[in-house]
């Protein structure tokens, strides 16, 4: 590539912060650890760079496992922003083209030995000028903001290299004649740098040729001290050479010849007749939707007494916080009278405005000439509080980056108020007042997209409207691309645009509308993110569960627990991460979570340009890294529920509802990976462990669905594979959970071929256990008591040899129910008995309770009544009042002994308590029971009005019909004749396997 032609279209600026421009337009370099490897580049341009070499430059002796891995994204990044010819792949090593002057470095280098020419050739004041051009391209602290050792080493470089250009230029401005206006920076420098005796040196001559020879001396006697205080020893030769050559009037020491006249200096620029009002808010949106309860809190907050209010707006891209600002904005212009002023600081673009740029932007809004403007940035920000001294001015800050950038521009006294969108939570600033922006309410964006589209088209189209803004998760950016889209097609249906939306892989493509774009606005977030916030924004996304604790965010991270909520609160603070409804838990939006799962991810299926170079190498390391998180988070949750099983009895070791949906929605994700070859990580048979003992420890109906969706796809999947052991475990799971629902026939026929698994493979003895017993239930619930007891005696024996007492404990309950239906009370009795033996010496009061339940079964099939009521109640103290699905079932019996004991009130009230214990469960089976029960004992209680007997019937008959429950056939004729039971339908649950 032609070098020349490069230079012009491509310039870095490093002296300062860095800055990357292409034909005059600034270009965003990323976040700045990204920045930093395009500085190792650029000042090895036209050399090849090794890998190892880039990553001792950005972590020095301590790098990341995953360092070549952040090397190759940030590499792939950069060469999307520069173009493929400027950075291209050589030899395991990565080569940057630059031109002579692409790097302002350069062009100092070329300035430098200009002025040197010049001083030779004996003229000193155009090598001065020289100078003052080549220290104008220091702009601040060279590469600011740039962390690495390469960089550090660079920055302390070029910091002393401007000050020995600075140096230089002084010498030359005194040799030139200027000595008189050199004193004061001089001074200044000398006093800042106190050990280079060239500047004391300098300072003398200065003052010496201005005719204040006793302040020259005095300079020689300060800087002596000086010296001598700090490192012991006395000024150096040239200093007492020059001081000597002072004392002696040195005749050389006059000014080379006639002083030249002096430029008469710039007039001051006279002071603006008037203040200008200023009056800069863009357009507020037309069509701005809801949002009361924010912009009534931003009122109020802007409207604090006695201070300088600062109202901040936070939040993800693409929610809104632009409108809402501008629309607070323009309805405070009468408080306001003196003016608004606005300024978008490029905060969440790569690209963020200076305060000192911004500060001149504000001061010629309020009528300061440009050659008024202070040189100095405090210089400026004190200009600026004076103008707004006394006046009541609106300043709204949009899209702002850190208190940093802010803080110049707060005016200084009460009056003024200023607002601030931005994507960051920002802190640290005096008088703010902070709002956290969501997503629209889904009423709103329904209303939103009516007014974009129209009323009769959204109105013709209600459901589809409401699915189409749920799908792109209420975000007002997503919802304004689909109703401009909308609107401009006036022949497609919205129903037409859902089912363009309905795939997640495309959904980010079809948020597209002219110059808006949904993963644009994340794109920019996701580019100021540091290596290992960007790794963690893109792994905790791997996971396709609702949310994440912050012990799951640690394993998926594989960061200790501290280091991993530090790098998960630093994401919600980057608005690329939400804080979810419970404590300690982290959720993302539903599009934020698809661009996190496609980002930097090559090629067409990624958010990259189609056109970009394969990197075969990265994608594998990018899946196996997905892969083992995926691992990590399956092996967290193994150990949860492992613990709740060897410690049911404790609360705090039971894990929470949604961590049992977060199970299956991971174990049916890790089952159906695209592309899944047998003995991938996380293996079927861990998959299958970590389900069953979800399932086994569950205590609650709502995980029901979730883990019988899982146990499907993990069937499937080990029949792909000849995984027989997950098999065995799947179908077992599959039918113990369709038994639970009462779904008895389908629960039989899995647990059948669990045990033919089981006896024809030699598996685990205690999954065979497992697999009697739950086949045991289902004989229960099909009305076959012999095979019931047969089922429990064979997992009571195999629980013996296994050695297990708790789940021997639990079965020989389970075996004297079925020995009470038998009519073997004896036989019960005794079983019951040995039980309580074992909960005792266990010191389990769970197995006690259990226990009494289970004679108060035998109480109430020998006519026991009120002895059943007494062991029911015990059994119900027993257990804690969060065990919803226990506390339930133990009311639903209660309830029939009372009502057999002719106790028709504490029935009802015992049924009823059950429908709302169960209801809150989740057990879909067990409510429709309890329904059938209460109208059962309301019909004892209320013989003469049926009414609300026959409401709780049919409500049960509704819940019970259609998952086939046997318990549904005997209310169809206690609702009578009208009652339109209709056929029984099996199309629940959705999860029953082909």
């Amino acid at each position: 590539m032609d070098r020349e032609a490069w230079s012009g279209g491509l310039r870095f600026e490093v002296l300062g912060p860095v800055r990357g421009l292409r034909d005059g337009v600034e270009l965003a370099l990323g976040s700045p650890q990204q920045q930093g490897l395009l500085l190792a580049l650029l000042f090895r341009a036209g050399r090849q760079v090794s890998g190892a070499q880039l990553v001792d430059d950005l972590w020095g002796e301590d790098p990341p496992a995953s360092a070549h891995g952040v090397i190759r994204t940030y590499v792939h990044r950069l060469r999307r922003i520069l173009g493929p010819d400027v950075l291209t792949s050589l030899g395991g090593g990565y080569l940057l083209v630059a031109g002579p002057d692409g790097l302002d470095t350069a062009r100092c280098e070329t300035l430098l030995a200009r002025a040197r020419t010049l001083r030779a050739e004996g003229r000193p004041a155009q090598a001065a000028a020289v100078l003052r051009t080549a220290l104008a391209l220091w702009r601040g602290e060279p590469m600011s903001g740039v962390p690495g050792p390469y960089v550090q080493r660079r920055r302390r470089e070029w910091e002393e290299r401007r000050l020995a250009v600075l140096e230089s230029c002084l010498e030359a401005e005194v040799e030139g004649g200027r000595w008189a206006e050199s004193v004061a920076e001089l001074a200044a420098l000398a006093e800042e740098h106190p050990l280079r005796e060239r500047l004391s040196e300098l300072l003398m001559l200065a003052l010496y040729r201005s005719g204040r020879q006793a302040d020259a001396l005095e300079v020689y006697r300060a800087a002596d001290r000086r010296l001598r205080t700090e490192l012991g020893v006395g000024a150096g030769p040239g200093l007492r050479d020059l001081q000597g050559r002072i004392l002696a009037a040195d005749e050389t020491l006059a000014a080379p010849g006639p002083e030249p006249s002096a430029q008469p200096l710039p007039p001051p620029a006279p002071e603006p007749a008037a203040l200008l009002r200023p009056d800069q808010l863009p357009a507020a949106v037309a069509d701005f939707t809801g949002r009361s309860a924010e912009v009534a809190a931003l009122r109020a907050a802007l409207r604090q007494p006695g201070c300088v209010p600062v109202a901040a707006v936070a939040g993800m891209g693409g929610v809104g916080k632009t409108a809402l600002a501008l629309h607070v904005a323009h309805g405070l212009a009468e408080e306001f009278p003196d003016g608004r002023l606005y300024l978008d600081l490029h905060g969440a673009d790569g690209r963020p405005a200076r305060p000192e740029e911004a500060l001149a932007v504000f001061l010629r809004s309020l009528g300061v000439p440009g050659e008024a403007i202070p040189a100095r940035p405090a210089e400026r920000a004190a200009r600026y509080r004076s103008l707004l001294a006394g006046r009541r001015v609106l300043v709204l800050l949009d899209n702002a980056r850190d208190a940093e950038q802010i803080r110049p521009l707060l005016p200084g006294g009460a009056g003024c108020a200023v607002l601030v969108t931005s994507r960051t939570r920002i802190g640290a600033l005096p008088n703010a007042r902070f709002t956290e922006l969501p997503v629209l309410p889904a009423e709103e964006a329904v209303t939103l997209l009516t007014r974009v589209v129209g009323a009769e088209r959204v109105a013709a189209e209600d459901a589809s409207a409401r699915e189409l803004v749920r799908l792109c998760g209420q975000l007002p950016l997503a919802v304004r691309i689909l109703a401009a889209r909308l609107a401009c097609r006036p022949g497609w249906s919205v129903a037409r645009l859902v089912e363009q939306l309905g795939g997640e892989r495309y959904r980010l493509d079809a948020l597209r509308s002219g110059d808006l774009a949904v993963d644009s606005s994340f794109r920019f977030g996701y580019d100021l993110l540091d290596a290992e916030q960007a790794r963690a924004f893109r792994l905790l996304a791997v996971p396709e569960v609702p949310d994440l604790s912050a012990a799951q965010v640690a394993a998926v991270l594989d960061r200790p627990g501290p280091d991993a909520e530090a790098l998960a609160e630093s994401l919600v603070d980057c608005s690329m991460l939400e804080v979810a409804a419970s404590p300690d838990r982290y959720r993302y939006h539903d599009l934020l979570r698809a661009f996190a799962q496609r980002v930097d991810r090559p090629g067409p299926d990624g958010a990259d340009d189609p056109g970009s170079p394969d990197d075969p190498a990265g994608r594998a390391e990018a899946d196996d890294e997905r892969a083992a998180a995926l691992a990590r988070l399956v092996d967290h949750h193994h150990a949860g529920v492992t613990a709740a099983l060897r410690s049911p009895a404790a609360p705090a070791a039971s894990p929470a509802v949604g961590d049992y949906v977060a199970v299956g929605a991971l174990v049916r994700q890790c089952a159906t990976l695209p592309g899944r070859s047998p003995g991938a990580a996380p293996g079927l048979d861990r998959l299958a462990e970590l389900l069953l003992g979800a399932c086994l420890s569950a205590d609650s109906g709502h995980a029901t669905r979730p883990l019988g969706h899982a146990a499907n796809a993990l069937l499937h999947a080990a029949l792909r594979e000849g995984g027989r052991t997950a098999e065995a475990r799947a179908r077992l799971v599959l039918g113990r959970l369709l038994a639970e629902v009462g779904s008895a026939s389908s629960a039989l026929t899995e647990l059948l071929r669990a045990r033919d698994l089981c006896t024809a493979h030699g598996l685990p003895q205690p999954l065979l256990a497992l697999v009697h017993g739950s086949l045991a239930a289902c004989f229960v619930q099909l009305g076959r008591p012999d095979e019931a007891v047969a089922g429990f005696s064979a997992a009571v024996a195999v629980w013996q040899r296994v050695g297990d007492r708790r789940a021997l404990a639990a079965e020989l309950l389970e075996l004297a129910g079925a020995f009470a239906r038998q009519g073997r009370f004896g036989a019960a009795g005794r079983v019951v008995d040995q039980s309580l033996v074992i909960g005792h010496d266990l010191a389990d009061h769970e197995l006690e309770a259990r226990a009494r339940d289970s004679l108060g079964s035998i109480a109430h099939e020998l006519g026991r009544y009120d002895q059943a009521v007494a062991h029911r109640r015990a059994a119900l103290a027993l257990t804690g009042p969060e065990d919803h699905r226990r506390t339930g079932r133990i009311l639903l019996r209660l309830g029939e002994s009372l009502r057999a004991a002719g106790r028709a009130p504490e029935a009802a009230e015992a049924a009823e308590r059950a429908v709302e214990a169960l209801t809150l469960d989740g057990d879909h089976r067990g409510r429709g029971l309890a329904l059938a029960a209460l109208g059962d004992a309301l019909a004892d209680r209320h013989p003469d009005d049926p009414a609300r007997a026959r409401a709780c019937w049919a409500e049960a008959h509704g819940i019970l019909a259609p998952i086939g429950a046997p318990e549904a056939e005997r209310l169809v004729p206690l609702l009578g004749d009208g009652h339109p039971a209709g056929p029984t339908r099996r199309s629940w649950p959705s999860w029953l396997p082909a």
